[in-house]
């Protein structure tokens, strides 16, 4: 089984301490979820306060729209869904699909980690930003050291991000005397012609884009295969009609959702919440997985069943800090699955799934470091 699957009944509204001490209210029902993410008494921009309860010791950028509160997250916002516009995440497919293509072409043992879906994650991002070919296996090599997907000490994981930040000020350069046709181009176009956003939020925006399109979709992969991969029938069912796998992609999103909490919000004012009064200035979470899970809302939470057609999920979250990659994951997940079941009908695991290795319990972003499969 996956790890930290959800296990209820648990209360609708729970208080938990989280690893930096703080006490928060943790929130488990998708209704309730839902409500909290688009409720305007639970501040976005309150909880990157220094003096905010907060789940991770790391602070998110004050600058950063999944910082921001309306209308400034509003403003921003709208340049963004510009770049990722359905007709500008969907002319990225023919790419994804050949990198996937290539990396499967005369194998028949891989891991699907290491030698698929952060190849295929790192190449798609590299589109996204402009990235020269080649520079892009330096880049992959900084965004994992700076994401801890690679193992690499605290030092220099900082000092990979802080390269990072460097290199995407040459980016964003680059971008503005050749805009191309990635959507980071799309980006600093739209910065130009509006002046809606001055360039430290450009940089924060770019910053965002590589953690909503990498580390993110290499997890979601490397979850949604697992998962698959202890459900033979399911798999098995995917390789008879491939036709399901646009639907498939929802259900797996809602069964191994790759980030299994939301970012933290503070309370505004005092509010009555599942019966809990939640004061003013306590921080809330909303545990997507725990949502995706609930009974109430999903009948039979634990079967997977790549048929379902009803499967509803917040594994992007809700409202109006849905992630802004989500199309674009949908797409890479949704290629990656098509490709295999293409290429490797007969996938199987080589290893026991107790010996794969995972992500610290303590990341935001979960799934296996490690998923050597053969066909």
């Amino acid at each position: 089984m996956l790890p930290y699957l959800p296990r209820h009944p648990v209360p609708d509204v729970v208080r938990v301490r989280s690893p930096t001490g703080d006490d928060l209210w943790l929130v488990t029902r998708f209704e309730l979820g839902r409500q909290v993410l688009t409720d305007s008494r639970f501040s976005r921009a309150m909880a990157v306060a220094e003096s905010a309860p907060a789940i991770h010791p790391l602070r998110a950028d004050p600058a950063a729209l999944t910082s921001l509160d309306p209308p400034a997250h509003g403003r921003l916002r709208k340049l963004v869904n510009r770049a990722f516009a359905p007709h500008a995440v969907a002319a990225q497919e023919d790419s994804i699909r050949r990198t996937a293509r290539a990396l499967l072409t005369d194998r028949r043992e891989i891991d699907l980690v290491s030698g698929f879906a952060m190849p295929l994650s790192s190449a798609t991002i590299c589109e996204v930003l402009g990235v020269p070919p080649a520079e892009r296996e330096r880049f992959s090599r900084l965004a994992d050291r700076a994401h801890g997907i690679t193992p690499c000490s605290p030092q220099e994981s900082e000092s990979a991000r802080d390269e990072l930040r460097a290199y995407f000020v040459s980016l964003v350069d680059l971008a503005r005397h050749d805009p191309g046709g990635h959507l980071l181009g799309r980006l600093v176009l739209a910065q130009e012609q509006d002046g809606a956003l001055d360039e430290r939020e450009l940089l924060a925006l770019v910053e965002l884009l590589l953690n909503a399109g990498y580390e993110t979709t290499i997890g979601q992969i490397g979850l949604a295969a697992l998962a698959l991969l202890e459900h033979p029938r399911q798999w098995r069912e995917l390789v008879r009609r491939p036709e399901l796998i646009p639907g498939a992609v929802e259900v797996l999103l809602r069964y191994a959702p790759v980030v299994p909490i939301s970012f933290t919000r503070v309370a505004v004012r005092d509010v009555e919440l599942g019966g809990e009064r939640i004061a003013a200035g306590d921080g809330l979470l909303v545990s997507l997985l725990h949502a995706n899970f609930d009974p109430a809302e999903q009948p039979d939470p634990e079967v997977l069943d790549v048929g379902d057609d009803m499967a509803r999920h917040l594994t992007f979250g809700h409202g109006p800090h849905v992630c802004l990659g989500a199309r674009l994951a949908r797409l890479q997940l949704r290629v990656a699955l098509e490709e295999l079941v293409r290429a490797a009908p007969d996938l199987s695991l080589t290893v026991a799934p107790a010996a794969l290795r995972w992500r610290p319990a303590e990341a935001v972003v979960r799934g296996p470091t490690t998923l050597p499969v053969s066909w």
